[in-house]
């Protein structure tokens, strides 16, 4: 069957002009893929990074105790094994054959000097609450307990003790993020790592190349020697040209404007839960946002429907009007089946009493131009055009879209600089709590400057839950109560649309963790001729 399929692929490539020949984005010969890098990502510091480039790289060059196989579930990785005395407690025996790239062994120690590290106040981590589910590491972030207080113990170099701060029951998913690496405790080379592929060149804003880690434990199993991002494009069109003429293996996705090309030339388009939340994001710190009647006026107008039907458009994307996507594990059922979140769209009226509520607060009789900050991706900069229309027409609002590199745009938002950012959330597990817990006052990857006692209440009440429907009750009235604040308005839950080259198979595209993900991609071989 698969070769079949893989003959009927083939003569949609050849119909679209591309041949065996001229397809460099897959080498057969020296198992190499070729792949877009997209952007550049911010850092590639296990403990700092956090945004979604970084986390592919950073899913193929280290590796934590667990990864993540095709399915989503956590497997042995670093660890061989690992057994659960209780709820609370953990023991992992790493494996004798771990190593970093350079020869030395990966000991117990240097997952607790990476997770000690990460905590480092002075780090400044924003990927460091996902450490909280172990004990003690909430308080070492916040000064109050020293690093020697994190309840993880080194018993010997293949050994790591772990108690967590409560029950868990996603606690294994979480070693598979790059916060939960190890870190070398001496001052290694460059591009170090514990993964299945080494960093072998990066010209930074350009290119970066990957090359199989010969000292990982599972090499004979990766197929790919080399792993290739020889161009970074942040034009989904000019990407997908790239694949056309056989330069790329696969697109990180296309655009709803790709799509009437994709079909006339016959090649077969893939869909996944690519699983992100995207929203507006306001800067309370500035008196115009912190005026709550301004964010209420822009909820209520918004129009979510017309935009993901006319504007984004991919098959699969939905309208979200809470923090936590649908798809999320509830009690029993889906999150959005059992504490669905909607309201009417596009409220004019009741946005325009809104907006004067705003003027009348503000002492205002026209609000000034506002800035609306945005990747300079071709999709955001299609976004931010429909948005500044939109509330130009319905509110009589001026939003001066300003562009900037998706690192720029990161490091911008972090410090502050924005009056409202198009902004977005991936899932770093598969639970509610990944999404809910980012507006708390203590998230560092809350940029809006935003923070209510109620919110962080209910999210705490959630943590020290024990039952399933006691803490999705307590993320539910968490997530009711950002709504009623808006100093974010999620806007769309997405779908993303791709097209791969058919001679490579196993490449994982994931709602959680690294993506594209090609620890497990394999070489289909060549078609045969008919």
């Amino acid at each position: 069957m698969r070769r079949l399929r893989t003959g009927i692929l083939i003569a949609a490539w050849v119909a679209s002009g591309a041949t065996a020949k001229d397809l460099p984005g897959v080498d057969e010969t020296t198992k190499t893929i070729r792949v877009n890098l997209y952007d550049e990502p911010k850092t590639l510091d296990p403990q700092l990074a956090a945004d979604t480039v970084a986390t592919m790289i950073l899913g193929h060059v280290g590796e934590g105790l667990a990864r993540l196989d095709p399915a989503g579930k956590p497997v042995p990785a670093q660890a061989e094994s690992w057994q659960v005395k209780d709820a609370t407690h953990y023991v992992f025996t790493l494996r004798k054959d771990a190593q970093w790239s350079d020869g030395k062994p990966v000991v117990a120690a240097d997952f607790l000097h990476g997770w000690t590290r990460a905590l480092d106040p002075e780090l400044a981590s924003e990927s460091a609450f996902l450490l909280f589910a172990v004990k003690n590491a909430r308080a070492i972030k916040a000064g109050t307990m020293p690093k020697t207080a994190l309840a993880v113990k080194a018993v010997d170099e293949r050994t790591l003790e772990v108690e967590l701060e409560r029950p868990t029951e996603y606690f294994l998913r979480l070693l598979n993020l790059s916060v939960y690496y190890p870190a070398r405790r001496d001052a290694p080379k460059a591009h170090v790592g514990n993964g299945p592929f080494v960093i072998a060149a990066w010209e930074h804003d350009k290119s970066m190349t990957l090359r199989k880690n010969e000292r990982y434990w599972n090499k004979d199993e990766i197929a790919v020697e080399v792993l290739d991002f020889p161009m970074l494009l942040r034009d989904k069109t000019a990407e997908f040209h790239m694949f056309r003429e056989g330069k790329l293996a696969l697109v990180w996705s296309l655009s709803k404007e790709l799509l009437p090309e994709v079909a006339a030339a016959g090649l077969p388009m893939r869909k996944y839960n690519y699983g992100s939340v995207s929203f507006f994001q306001f800067n309370v710190r500035r008196p115009l946002f912190a005026e709550k009647h301004l964010r209420k006026a822009f909820q209520l107008a918004l129009n979510r429907e017309e935009f993901v039907g006319m504007v984004h458009g991919i098959p699969g994307s939905k309208p979200i009007y809470g923090i936590v996507p649908e798809y999320m594990p509830g009690v029993t059922k889906r999150y959005g089946e059992e504490f669905p979140l909607a309201f009417p769209d596009a409220q004019v009226d009741a946005a325009k009493a809104e907006l004067e509520l705003a003027k009348k607060a503000l002492k205002l009789d026209k609000l000034p131009p506002i800035q609306l900050l945005a990747s300079d991706t071709d999709d955001m900069r299609r976004d931010a055009a429909y948005f500044a229309k939109y509330f130009k027409e319905k509110l009589g609002l001026e939003l001066v879209p300003e562009h900037q590199s998706f690192k720029t745009r990161l490091q911008r938002s972090e410090r502050g600089e924005f009056d409202l950012v198009l902004s977005g959330w991936g899932p770093d597990y598969l639970d509610a709590m990944t999404f809910a817990d980012l507006h708390t006052s203590w998230n560092e990857n809350n940029n809006s400057g935003w923070s209510s006692k109620d919110y962080d209440g209910a999210i705490e009440r959630a943590m020290r839950a024990t039952d399933a429907k006691t803490r999705l009750e307590a993320i539910a009235a968490a997530e009711r109560i950002l709504v009623e604040e808006a100093p974010v308005i999620p806007y769309l839950q997405s779908f993303r649309v791709y097209v791969q080259d058919p001679r490579v198979v196993g490449v994982v595209r994931r709602t959680v963790g690294a993506d594209p993900d090609f620890y497990y991609a394999k070489f289909a071989g060549p078609v045969a001729k008919k």
